[in-house]
């Protein structure tokens, strides 16, 4: 039975692993986008700009803008590429375009860029839904990760109890 347990534990560890994992890319990721909100503000001068098709592993179209971007902070030329925290393909090609089609023909941008690391940056703050669902499937996962452990050590205790109940006559 201390065998089960021990492999149990290093089990359910690594489901723990995954969700606190997930969780804390997803709040570290919404931390960013909100403390970019008051970062530094300069122009920026777009380098390249390209609306991206490629299909995820399920073959789903999956839809991006690339974008590279070159701006000085404290007199330091630095390139970005960051368009918001969290940002990501997704299937909807529509919205996607949209935003393709507001920076393919601009030349210069409103760049953000972190005071204490200026070459951090970012063309837009805030939260996006990509975070939320991060964070949500991150603490869903321990969430059923908790309930297994729950239930694992309540049928040890049972058999526990069985056993410890259990009297031989003879």
């Amino acid at each position: 039975m201390e065998k089960m347990s021990t492999s149990f534990v290093i089990f359910i560890s690594l489901f723990y692993i995954v969700g606190f994992f997930l969780a804390g890319v997803g709040i570290s990721s919404l931390n960013q986008a909100m403390a970019a909100k008051n970062w530094v503000l300069t122009s920026g001068k777009v380098v390249y700009v390209d609306f991206v098709t490629d299909r995820d592993s399920e073959g789903t179209k999956m839809y991006k803008v690339d974008i590279k971007y070159m701006y000085e902070a404290n007199g330091i030329p630095y390139e970005g590429g960051n368009l918001a925290f969290g940002y990501g393909a997704s299937n909807n090609q529509s919205g996607q375009h949209k935003i393709y089609e507001k920076l393919k023909s601009a030349q210069k941008v409103e760049v953000r860029f972190n005071p204490a690391k200026p070459s951090q940056s970012t063309l837009t703050y805030g939260a996006s839904s990509e975070q939320f669902v991060v964070i949500a499937f991150g603490v869903t996962w321990l969430l059923f990760t908790t309930g297994l452990t729950v239930i694992f050590f309540f049928f040890e205790k049972s058999a526990a109890d069985l056993l410890n109940q259990l009297v031989i006559l003879e």
